[in-house]
């Protein structure tokens, strides 16, 4: 067996490779940069990926089948945890997973050629990271991230309302603006403040930096034929950040979990609803506004 150790948003995790005659880190190469030689702390997951241990049929009850950005997430409930069923763009099965004890550990099969097993796996990572990391004050969400003046800024919304567009024009209209993930950041409460975190997975943008910083607000986006910013309420607030975040809502104890998590995080950072053309002037409304 050979496991690696990786740190991301300061939480350790490990992955177990049961077949050593092959180098299996070119499967992973985006956690790369969180690669860790030893952890100072008990990881918050193990995933233990052998060719046998999981097989691709259906088990348990079946929650459904999600469409998550082309890929299909097949989830049913087993007696001590649940079972994923992971398929690629062109409904292959790219990986079948059991997580157990609220995603401590973690099984994984994975199937296909090299890319379908790469792209498997890290999709099983990313789902573990998101329900073992709800129990350890992080959430994995569904935002566009831009750093300014040493805060990170995180852009909402659902696909195709413009997170990435906006990030985009932040980073080419304001000077001294960087990309620290444009699709799955990692965020945090410590103490009375909130970080940010860049994480592995980044959706189409390859964006992984192992950098983390207080992040200064939400903005929600919406198309919209000119520009309006507004400061959202605390109830609106919580919305719009609890809709962005990876959950299962079957699920109560991570659902609760990141419910708390999220209450934390608006009673810190401000939250915001813009309304927007994709255009220079939008990212100066919205950096003025949020910024300054």
């Amino acid at each position: 067996m050979i496991e690696y150790f990786f740190k991301v948003a300061d939480a350790y995790f490990s992955v177990q490779f049961t077949e050593p005659d092959i180098d299996n880190r070119d499967l992973i190469p985006t956690c790369a940069p969180f690669h860790v030689a030893k952890p100072d702390a008990e990881p918050m997951f193990t995933v233990v990926v052998s060719s046998d241990l999981v097989d691709a049929e259906p088990e348990g009850e079946e929650m459904g089948q999600f469409d998550c950005g082309g890929m299909t997430h097949g989830v049913f409930k087993t007696a001590d945890g649940y079972k994923f069923q992971l398929r690629n763009i062109d409904g292959q099965m790219a990986c079948a997973m059991k997580s157990h004890n609220r995603f401590s550990r973690c099984e994984v099969s994975l199937f296909g050629d090299e890319n379908n097993r790469a792209y498997g796996l890290n999709n099983a990572l990313m789902l573990a990271f998101a329900y073992a990391g709800a129990h350890h004050q992080i959430v994995l969400m569904h935002a566009s991230v831009t750093v300014f003046k040493e805060r990170g800024y995180l852009f909402l919304g659902h696909s195709g309302t413009g997170k990435s567009t906006h990030s985009s024009l932040w980073i080419r209209h304001i000077p001294g603006c960087e990309l620290l993930n444009d699709d799955n950041p990692a965020v945090r409460v410590v103490g009375n403040k909130v970080y940010v975190y860049g994480t592995p997975w980044s959706g189409k943008t390859p964006c992984y930096r192992n950098l983390s910083f207080e992040a200064g607000a939400f903005v929600r986006l919406k198309q919209y034929p000119e520009n309006i910013i507004e400061r959202d309420n605390v109830v609106k607030s919580f919305a719009s950040i609890l809709s962005s975040c990876s959950t299962m809502i079957w699920d109560k104890p991570s659902y609760d979990a990141i419910c708390d998590n999220v209450t934390a995080i608006v009673s810190h950072v401000p939250a915001y609803f813009l309304r927007c053309l994709p255009d220079k002037a939008a990212a100066q409304l919205c950096n003025k506004t949020i910024a300054q």
